[in-house]
């Protein structure tokens, strides 16, 4: 299935399960079609004329910002221009609902559609609303009503005119103590009568009956207006050209535009032939589409920014709105995991844990089956356009078997600050700072938006589609962990998630525990490396500094990875001074590293004569140098417990 028909059949689902028009606190709202929102912003002017049931005038009130508007709007008006008259059906601009001598044609459009409405609908309640607003807007003395309810007795309005030149300047309104102006087109109005239902207020937005009913009038009067077979639905609809924006975070794209001769699925179909012949989207079926797109991007559960313009949306097809909240990009656990300062001396306890299937990257309960589909999109805006740039669509349990290949694949074992051990899978903000950010005071950052947006969408797909992380991403971890100067604030995030991506590679797998039979040479060098660093500071922890000095292994770090062997002896002779310290002030744990040292050495003497001894190292050293430190730190933690 097609990203447009998945979109068309979800938003079809949604209807089926009454999510359409369901409004609940600050959620977002997957809107009904035919119809627009407004979430008030610090700027709006947006006004609601509350009556009563009789029609007389109680006040008016602004919007609070963050209050959302929602209203009925036409295919003409939601395309109009500054020159074309096309009012939306009740919630406009001031003069299009009130009356005004010199904009008289606006208005009275105005006045028509609620007519022509109230004439075709069959709803009682509906034609009664839709009256009680055309007595109230059709009569002059309501401007002043409004305005001084909702500006203050004391506002002053400035009435449009005609100046010397023929021209009409527009109608204004200056109040408050600074004396502010606006102009009165700019202010919006929507509508709300008190005890409408009993004693329900009922407002535009609120209306879900009066809703429904605009739509059964909009298909009523759509069925001789260029009818044709929609190429996505295979049904009889209105063929349209202008399509709404999804607005959100794309506030200004069109994911189907056309200009003269050509028609834009996103980037596809560029050229003429193609749009003629391929391209026949209905009216309802475009509805349908942009409108879920538009509630998967509000919801915080169905959208991820990837950066830049790009923004990852999913859904199941038995949980629209992701209440689940599976979240690929970012897994997260019950507890938060240490701060970089707070892992410096951090090593894994070895302990067994199940975990659930793709339990990383559920952060709620699991609410959709095995059985469901899984939707996937990644989504580029570019120049007034929105590209489709990747979607798939696969059985959820397909889903999770990748989401548990990738766990398994990509999960290192990591201390929490409740002091339970977890296994922690990166985000794909961790991967890609790590392999491509730089080390700042507070983080790890990449400041090419484009390039890590790119990024992102390698690792997602690569997550979906069960394929491996991608190679550069590796090679440059790789490379990584042979620079640790470069990371002064931030190695051991960079090491952990680097410890989390290569534990598997090239066919291999490394643990956190010591493996004292490994005979690797890059496995044996990183080891002695290790030891070489837990001799120096030990030193400094016996002179009470132990978090100040940078040890001799990590100042010629980049140089040991490069000709370990030449450097070996060059940090045996480095240490000598500390060793005499250790040996006589902590004599068990020099005697432990003493003997950790010789078994490293026995293993690399039959090496030593080869002619690859001196060869940089490749990034087995990493798991040497952490599973030798990790195997110190445990025993010490046990002996201490012991005593």
């Amino acid at each position: 299935m097609d990203f447009f028909t998945s979109l068309l059949k979800t938003y079809e689902k949604a209807e089926e399960i009454g999510l359409v028009d369901q409004q609940k606190g600050d959620n977002p709202v997957l809107l009904p079609i035919y119809h627009d929102n407004k979430v008030i912003k610090n700027n709006d002017i947006y006004i609601e004329i509350l009556l009563d049931n009789e029609g007389a005038f109680f006040k008016a009130r602004k919007f609070e910002i963050g209050e959302n508007v929602i209203f009925p709007v036409t295919y003409e008006s939601s395309n109009r221009t500054s020159t074309k008259i096309a009012p939306h059906p009740i919630v406009d601009s001031w003069y299009y609902v009130m009356y005004s001598e010199l904009r008289k044609e606006k208005h009275q459009r105005y006045l028509q559609n609620l007519d022509n409405w109230m004439i075709q609908t069959e709803n009682n309640k509906v034609e009664i609303f839709l009256k009680i607003i055309k007595k109230f807007v059709e009569n002059p003395e309501s401007v002043e009503l409004v305005l001084n309810s909702a500006f203050g007795s004391d506002c002053q309005i400035q009435e449009e005119f005609v100046d010397n030149n023929g021209k009409i300047q527009e109608g204004s309104l200056i109040f408050g103590e600074k004396k502010q102006k606006i102009a009165l087109k700019d202010i919006k109005l929507s509508f709300k009568i008190l005890e409408f239902d009993g004693l329900r207020d009922v407002s535009v937005s609120n209306f879900n009956e009066m809703h429904h009913d605009f739509i059964n009038y909009i298909n009523n009067n759509s069925t001789e207006i260029g009818i044709g077979i929609c190429n996505i639905s295979g049904k009889e609809d209105r063929i349209i050209k202008n399509h709404r924006k999804p607005k959100g975070v794309f506030s200004n794209g069109k994911l189907i535009s056309q200009n003269n001769k050509i028609a834009y699925l996103g980037d596809r179909f560029p050229n003429e032939n193609a749009s003629s012949d391929i391209i026949k989207i209905g009216y309802e079926t475009s509805e349908k589409i942009h409108l879920m797109i538009k509630y998967l991007l509000e919801n915080n559960n169905s959208h991820t920014w990837l950066g830049t313009s790009q923004y990852l949306i999913n859904w199941f097809s038995d949980d629209l709105s992701n209440d689940s909240q599976l979240d690929i990009v970012k897994p997260e656990f019950d507890d938060l995991f240490e701060d970089d300062e707070e892992e410096k001396q951090v090593f894994i306890k070895p302990n067994e844990e199940n975990k659930k299937i793709g339990s990383s990257f559920v952060r709620g309960q699991k609410l959709f089956s095995n059985n469901a589909t899984y939707n996937i999109a990644i989504l580029n805006e570019n120049k007034g356009r929105i590209a489709l740039k990747y979607f798939r669509q696969l059985q959820v349990s397909q889903l999770l078997k990748n989401l548990e290949t990738w766990q398994e694949n990509y999960s290192w074992k990591a201390k929490t600050k409740s002091g339970n051990y977890k296994l922690r899978t990166p985000t794909f903000n961790d991967i890609i700072n790590a392999a491509y950010g730089i080390d700042r005071e507070r983080y790890l950052e990449l400041d090419n938006d484009s390039f890590k947006s790119d990024q992102y969408q390698q690792l997602v797909t690569a997550l979906i589609d069960g394929n491996p992380i991608p190679s550069t991403i590796v090679k440059k971890l790789e490379k990584n962990i042979k620079q640790r100067q470069k990371y002064p604030n931030h190695w051991s995030q960079v090491q952990q998630i680097s410890l989390a991506i290569l534990h598997k590679q090239y066919g291999r797998e490394f643990k956190p525990m010591l493996d004292h039979e490994n005979t690797n040479r890059s496995y044996l060098f990183g080891r002695l490396l290790a030891i070489f660093e837990l001799i120096e500071t030990q030193r400094y922890r016996i002179d009470g500094n132990n978090q100040e000095r940078i040890t001799n292994a990590e100042r010629y770090w980049n140089a040991y990875t490069s000709q370990p062997a030449k450097l070996m002896m060059n940090l045996t002779n480095k240490i000598k001074p500390y060793e005499e310290t250790v040996k006589l002030n902590a004599h068990g744990i020099f005697n432990k590293l003493d003997k950790e040292r010789a078994e490293i050495v026995q293993l690399l003497s039959p090496l030593m004569a080869k002619k690859d001894i001196n060869d940089p190292l490749d990034y087995q050293f990493i798991f040497g140098y952490y599973a030798e430190k990790q195997f110190f730190y445990t025993k010490q933690e046990k002996n201490e417990s012991e005593e």
